[in-house]
Formats: structure tokens, C-alpha cells, sequence
């Protein structure tokens, strides 16, 4: 195999970068220790919620807003004095309201983490981390640091996350986040909350007669369970299974109008996934 044929899925991943911060939130406050490392699969469903036409077609008014276009045709015929008659068409342009369609799609994301360093100072250790999921607008890909805060435990555990997320040519985006959680014999409950500054979306850099920035603050709760399984070489170390309630957007952008960005609202995802620990 050439190099040119191996470097096709990094080249190829880089391009379908989608600027968008990511839903399927597993976090949960545990920070690993150095030189050990975990691997998750996470499959769910994120809402997309997408705008149609039922009648003509779909643009946008002079605020920007998603509206319904349609000419209407009326044929009329005049009479001349002699007897005779002839017709004429006239047409006009009917602006109609779009109709929300609340949609879910599939989402499959993947999850790495590495513990790097142990206790220092009043923090219990440093985590290094990155996720990648699709789809979103079409892929996001994120990479984070996971700071273990004083007061965490086998038992209770929480932790500061900070990252960023590639933003194709545009800009990057940028987040902040708390996680928690508790142990329960072999179930561990957590929960989080982030605000991210997402990246300018590659269609809004030509939304004008010049290159701007267009960013945008998205905000995320989430919830959910790790359940420990047997130690079988066969299945998985773990299981986990999470919601995530976007407050500031109801979904993802219409693939088919990307430009008109997230729509707003409050949007629910969920996720089932299996992780290994080494």
C-alpha cells in the first residue's frame, strides 16, 4: 500500500470536519491514571430538526428568516368590440410559512482517553482525551483536558474538561466543562454541564462580500450511568448509557440548508455505548 493510499483517511477526515460542538456527552468526573487508557463506542440519536415547503420552495427573507416562495399563475381573457377575444397570463410571487419537521437521526461517535499525569499540588491528576462523532455537519472531532479537582475519590469523583474542536479553515471551538459523579456498588451515576463557543460554519465564511467570523455559544446538561461488567476477555470492561439536553439549539442544521444554522430551542440526545479499559 503507498503512503498517499494510508494518508487518504487522515486527509479525508480533516476535510469533513463539521465545526459543531458534539452531543453524545459521557463524561462523568473520573480522571485516569497515568499510563492508563480507555476506549469507548458510543451509538444514539440526536433530533434534526428541518424545515419544509408545502408549497414551492425554500429562501429567505430580508431578516434572514427560512420562508416559503411560490408563483402563482391567473389566465384572463378580454373581449374586443368586434367580438373577438385574446388571453393573457399574469403571475405573482406568494410568500408562505415554513413547517418545522422534528426529525432524529443516528449518531456513532468514538472516545479515547489516556491518564497523563498523577496527584499534584491540590489536584488528583491530568487527563488527555478526544472524541469524534458523525454525523453532525458532516464530522466533529474535539480534544480535551480533564483536570481532577480536590475532594475526588473511588467513591466521588469530579473534574474541569477544557478543549477544543477542529473548525475546518474558519476558526476552532472552544469549551468549558464540569462533571460529577457517584459510585454505586458497580454502577456510577454522573452528570455535567458545558458551554461551547462553536465555530464559524464553513458556508457562513461566503454569506457576504467578505470572510467573517460567525460564531455562536452552545450550552449542554447531561446525565447518565456506567455500569462495570464481569471481567471477560470475550465483552466489553463497561457499559454506559447517557441523555444530553442541549438548552440553547433544538438540533442540527438542515443538511439540505446548512447556511441557516442550528435551529433554536432546547434539543434532547441519547446514547448507549461499551467501553475497554487498559
Amino acid at each position: 500500500m503507498s503512503s498517499k493510499i494510508r494518508l487518504f483517511p487522515f486527509v479525508l477526515l480533516i476535510f469533513l470536519q463539521g465545526c459543531l460542538a458534539t452531543w453524545m456527552r459521557m463524561e462523568d468526573g473520573t480522571v485516569l491514571q497515568p499510563g492508563r487508557s480507555e476506549f469507548a463506542m458510543v451509538a444514539g440519536s440526536v433530533p434534526r430538526p428541518e424545515d419544509v415547503c408545502d408549497k414551492g420552495w425554500k429562501s429567505k427573507d430580508s431578516l434572514g428568516r427560512a420562508i416559503c416562495e411560490d408563483w402563482n399563475y391567473r389566465w384572463s381573457e378580454v373581449e374586443n368590440p368586434d367580438g373577438s377575444s385574446y388571453g393573457y397570463s399574469e403571475q405573482s410571487m406568494r410568500i408562505y410559512p415554513v413547517r418545522r419537521v422534528e426529525t432524529r437521526e443516528p449518531h456513532f461517535a468514538m472516545m479515547w482517553r489516556l491518564g497523563a499525569l498523577g496527584p499534584f499540588g491540590p489536584f488528583t491528576g491530568l487527563e488527555l482525551g478526544m472524541q469524534a462523532e458523525g454525523a453532525t455537519n458532516p464530522v466533529s472531532q474535539e480534544y480535551r483536558l480533564a483536570l481532577g479537582l480536590p475532594g475526588s475519590d473511588s467513591v466521588v469523583a469530579h473534574s474541569l474538561i477544557g478543549g477544543w474542536g477542529t473548525g475546518l479553515w474558519a476558526d476552532n471551538s472552544w469549551f468549558l466543562q464540569y462533571a460529577a459523579s457517584r459510585r454505586f456498588g458497580a454502577l456510577r451515576t454522573y452528570g455535567s454541564f458545558r458551554a461551547t463557543l462553536q465555530a464559524s460554519q464553513f458556508q457562513d465564511l461566503f454569506s457576504s462580500d467578505k470572510l467573517e467570523h460567525r460564531r455562536t455559544w452552545d450550552y449542554q446538561a447531561a446525565a447518565g450511568v456506567r455500569a462495570d461488567l464481569p471481567p471477560v476477555s470475550v465483552i466489553p470492561d463497561w457499559m454506559v448509557l447517557g441523555a444530553t439536553f442541549d438548552l440553547g439549539n433544538a438540533g442540527y442544521p438542515d443538511f439540505d440548508a446548512p447556511e441557516g444554522g442550528q435551529p433554536s430551542g432546547i434539543g434532547m440526545a441519547w446514547g448507549v455505548g461499551m467501553g475497554w479499559s487498559w
